[in-house]
């Protein structure tokens, strides 16, 4: 941290990112390093990333479900209640889809959901799959 010594010493004592914060093991900072590198030697992958989450949301949108303003990879799908959301996403997961839901307070009551994420390693048979998942579902819980 740069600064003179009352501005570091009155950040560490009580700036929220730096209370109960700890050093980064060698390991994490090893891996950061290396994604950046792949980043930075393979950038086919950030249009991948993309490309995967455009055909994945458009998806989503075509069915009928609300799938929040998110403009990153990850993908809310809005359930409405928290015990709608935790219902979609057990069965998804009996369905071989992992989605988390997600409600209150982490999320206003009416917002719940379950969070889908793309990544550039996702083919198009995975992705399709999920979808027909999600159509499956999401008709059988009245959500499209």
């Amino acid at each position: 941290m740069a600064g003179i010594k009352p501005l570091r010493d009155f950040l560490i004592h009580k700036a929220r990112t730096m209370l109960f914060s700890n050093a980064l093991p060698p390991s994490v900072i090893a891996s950061c390093i290396a994604a950046i590198d792949v980043l930075e030697t393979e950038p086919e992958l950030i249009e991948k990333l993309w490309e995967n989450t455009r055909y994945f949301k458009g998806a989503l949108k075509k069915l009928g479900f609300d799938i929040g303003e998110s403009i990153t990879p990850i993908t809310p799908v809005i359930a409405g209640s928290e015990a709608a959301a935790f219902k979609l996403s057990d069965r998804l997961f009996e369905e071989g889809v992992f989605a988390q839901g997600i409600g209150y307070p982490t999320v206003p009551e009416a917002r719940s959901r379950v969070r889908t994420i793309m990544t550039a390693a996702h083919t198009k048979e995975n992705m399709d799959a999920a979808i027909d998942a999600f159509e499956k579902v999401g008709k059988e819980l009245g959500l499209i």
